[in-house]
Parts: C-alpha cells; structure tokens; sequence
C-alpha cells in the first residue's frame, strides 16, 4: 500500500479516477433496475470519478505539503499503524500532523456510526424496493464500518504512543546569556 502512497499525484490520480469510476459503474450494474442503461452509467460514473478524484487530489496535495513531502506523509501514516517512530521524525512537524490526525480519527468515532446507520437503513429499503444486490452491499458496508471502528480505535492508541515518545525527545535549547 505504501507504493500508492509514494506515488506522485500525475500517476495517483488516473489510478484513482480508474478506481472510482469503476465501483460506481459496477455498483449500478449490481443494484440498477430492469432498465439498466450502459452507456448513460458510464457517463454518470465518468462525471462522478472526475468530481471524487479531484476532490481527493487537492485533499492528498494538501496533506503532503503539509507534511513536508510525500516521504513525510507516507512516514506519519506508517507510524499511525505500526505505532513505531522513526528516528528522523521533525517534532514540530511530526507533532503537529499527529494532533491533525488524531483529530480526525476523532471525528471518525462519530461520524462511523451514523453513516453506518443511514447508509443501513437506506439499505435494507433499496433491497426491498429496488433490487437484492443492496442486501451484499449492506454486509461489505457494515463490514467497512467495522473494520473502521477497530482501525480507529487502533490508531488512536498509536497517535497517543506517538506524540507521548515524540514530546519525550523534544529539547529546550538554553538560551546564552552574558
């Protein structure tokens, strides 16, 4: 997964576009009525890939320059799942990506739950209303959700190893006075 992450965006982001475009015209193949139209799905999948992968695109951008580079921000995302921190982190910069991390790992303990529970609902009535394919998509989803939920919990009991080690290492330098 790290080989993605490395990637520079020209490359990451046809991939990505590819991705997209893909789960959205499988996802209509799978659930689309009886009337199911090819060539207006493609169209569909090919305006939504284009919206996502540009909005992830400036979100991956942002990230990455913040971080200080790509090798930066590969470097912080591995250290959140392994809980291990190399010895060439930059604590202001390190210190500063884990709290933004942290805090959106945060969010994820709300937010999780209750698209779990609308995307569940919605669910199971497309499944009765429009096709049995909703009843899959609800298992993966709920399977993402909780997979999600152990991950979030994870890293943030990683984060908090982290920034404990990273603060230990910080130094003061005296200031030189006559």
């Amino acid at each position: 997964m790290d080989r993605f992450r490395r990637l520079p965006l020209p490359a990451l982001l046809p991939i990505l576009f590819v991705v997209l475009w893909s789960v959205w015209f499988a996802t209509g193949l799978l659930t689309g009525s009886d009337d199911f139209a090819p060539f207006e799905r493609a169209i569909g999948a090919i305006a939504y890939a284009t919206i996502a992968t540009a909005g992830f695109g400036i979100a991956i951008a942002i990230r990455r320059r913040r971080a200080g580079g790509t090798e930066t921000a590969v470097g912080i995302q591995r250290a959140v799942r392994t809980g291990v921190l190399p010895e060439s982190a930059d604590p202001v910069v390190w210190a500063r990506e884990l709290d933004s991390t942290r805090w959106r790992y945060r969010n994820n303990r709300v937010v999780v739950p209750i698209a779990g529970v609308l995307f569940a609902a919605f669910s199971i009535w497309a499944a009765l209303v429009i096709s049995p394919w909703w009843w899959l998509l609800l298992v993966l989803f709920v399977g993402m959700c909780a997979y999600s939920v152990w991950e979030t919990r994870r890293a943030l009991r990683n984060i908090d190893h982290l920034l404990t080690t990273l603060r230990g290492t910080w130094t003061v330098r005296q200031s030189s006075s006559p």
